[in-house]
């Protein structure tokens, strides 16, 4: 019911309408908060997974085909969202888009559920557990065994056995993986299907089983495995590395002037009228050529310090130290917008579309309280403390990087990645927040 075409507007409405408020002010940040921490505990809730496991169960269970296997559809799907949904048709603003685009992700559910074996939807192609696989990463917990000897003498393998695939409650593992050779937190679902079945499906009971569990694992444990990223999982986080400068940067309207300079520029450079041209070109320059700007510059400064690598192997290996900055720069955001949207709880429940409300306030009919001072210096010590601890991971992780590959010395060029890239972020909030 609520929606509307006019950009001013709509700032309004993205806080005073009820859904949409929710969700990307409070169940949006609280996903990405909770992945930081604890891992993908958000797929465990999830409902689409009950929805596309249910699908798969009565479906054609066809092979996947490589192109999904490859990671591409999530990364496509990905830039779509962005490119098209946020830039286009303002799906993060606009209460009927945001509508229309949560149905289509539980439509997208039931088509590959429908046509592909197993949980294929959580794992290969829904974007949400690709980023918060990537976050996860930094978390504490993670899904593991208590102790793989006894998977190795397990006989009847329930958590992986084909007999139990289709199950909705005890079922085998859905996403491709072994618990036992679980490291790393990317790609496990936490749906603990494997932990019923392992309880249950025992041919010989075991008074140690069930064996996998939710494991204490160590801050950034899975950042630390210097794991490489795939040319699929490069692109997401480089588009990534985009947005969330956005996200920030958008908050100031000093930065956020600078920030569209470019963009407008080219927009009536080219004269583009049709927005969605425009927001698709927009899309293109901020979470595409800015990025890849900044990913680049260390590695010509590396190549000008005689320092031998493919620009490949460069992007695969040391693209991870973006990762931990991503992530504090998501977790900044989340408490800007979680803190930012309180004086709008007063009206919010008299008028749920928000329109009345967002027309009010434009018209100067109400006048919204200030947020007290006091959280405004919590929230700007805690948004610097974030990126500190974000910069000074990507450091750890290029120091251990250049001494995998032998260079400590000669890759010095590449501590650039923190420098720029974090002070893209620290610089700003820094000079909004404390002068």
């Amino acid at each position: 019911m609520a929606y509307s075409t006019d950009s001013a507007f709509l700032k309004q409405l993205r806080n005073t309408n009820f859904g949409n408020l929710i969700v990307w002010s409070y169940w949006w940040p609280a996903i990405v908060i909770s992945a930081i921490f604890l891992g993908r505990i958000w797929c465990m809730v999830c409902p689409v997974e009950l929805i596309t496991t249910f699908f798969a169960k009565i479906g054609l269970k066809r092979k996947r085909p490589a192109w999904l296997l490859s990671g591409w559809a999530i990364t496509v799907f990905y830039i779509i969202i962005l490119f098209i949904g946020i830039q286009g048709f303002a799906i993060h603003r606009n209460p009927f888009f945001m509508a229309v685009y949560l149905l289509a992700i539980v439509g997208v559910s039931v088509i590959i559920g429908s046509i592909y074996e197993k949980n294929t939807f959580c794992r290969y192609v829904c974007p949400v557990g690709y980023l918060l696989g990537l976050y996860s990463r930094l978390s504490f917990f993670g899904w593991r065994v208590k102790d793989k000897n006894i998977c190795n003498s397990c006989k009847d393998k329930s958590c992986i056995h084909k007999k139990y695939q289709y199950n909705l409650n005890y079922k085998s593992c859905g996403v491709d993986l072994y618990p036992a050779n679980i490291t790393d937190n990317s790609d496990c679902i936490l749906c603990a299907g494997c932990l019923k079945s392992c309880s249950k499906y025992q041919s010989e009971p075991n008074a140690e089983r069930p064996n996998p569990q939710f494991t204490y694992i160590g801050f950034a444990n899975g950042l630390f495995q210097m794991k490489p990223l795939k040319m699929a999982e490069l692109v997401f986080v480089l588009v990534v590395s985009g947005f969330v400068i956005s996200e920030i940067w958008s908050e100031w309207e000093i930065t956020d002037a600078y920030l569209s300079f470019l963009p407008d520029l080219a927009v009536k450079s080219l004269v583009i009228e049709n927005k969605f041209v425009s927001g698709f070109l927009k899309g293109t320059i901020l979470f595409a050529f800015v990025p890849f700007i900044l990913w680049l510059l260390p590695f010509l400064f590396a190549r000008l310090a005689g320092v031998a690598i493919k620009f490949k192997a460069y992007l695969v290996n040391y693209g991870i130290a973006f990762i931990p900055i991503i992530a504090a720069a998501h977790l900044a955001k989340a408490v800007l917008k979680s803190t930012s949207r309180i004086p709008y709880f007063e009206y919010l429940f008299d008028d749920f579309t928000g329109v009345s409300t967002a027309q009010k306030i434009i018209e100067g009919n109400i006048t919204l309280q200030q947020t007290p001072p006091w959280l405004n210096t919590l929230v700007s010590l805690l948004l610097i403390g974030f990126m500190l601890i974000g910069v000074c991971l990507s450091i750890k992780v290029v120091k251990n990087l250049n001494v995998k590959n032998g260079k400590e010395k000669s890759s010095k060029s590449y501590y650039l990645i923190p420098i720029l890239y974090g002070g893209v972020f620290l610089i700003m909030l820094l000079v909004w927040r404390w002068f």
